[in-house]
């Protein structure tokens, strides 16, 4: 190996080190706002895919949790991702259901996903 090659490899490393010690912190805490996010959600997931036949209290404070943590476009948009994967996971979404659990638990909340195509990134 060239020793400008050599330079150019070790430096495009320490770059690559540079960056994931800057993002490391903050990938973390979306990845444990994720964790909340679904958490706080999965006392809903029985609803949303229809095996509970109401809502139940547990969801509805976990619904206004998962509202709470969305104080952001780019917050909304990671965590109806967070769910959405949550959801597809469970198995078959009702949209119907889905659509109907902020009025159902009376919290205003617009970035849960109702459908398993549901594209979080369009989100305000």
């Amino acid at each position: 190996m060239t020793p400008t090659r050599h330079l150019t490899t070790v430096a495009a490393a320490v770059a690559l080190v540079v960056l994931a010690a800057a993002a490391g912190p903050a990938a973390a805490a979306s990845h444990d706002d994720c964790e909340m996010a679904q958490q706080a959600f999965s006392e809903c997931v029985t609803y949303v895919v229809g095996v509970d036949p109401a809502v139940t209290p547990h969801c509805c404070m976990g619904l206004g949790d998962v509202r709470d943590m969305g104080g952001t476009a780019a917050q909304r948009r990671a965590l109806c991702a967070c769910i959405l994967s949550e959801l597809n996971a469970a198995g078959k979404v009702d949209p119907a259901r889905a659509a109907a659990l902020p009025a159902a638990c009376k919290v205003q909340v617009g970035f849960i996903p109702t459908k398993p195509d549901f594209d979080c990134s369009t989100l305000p």
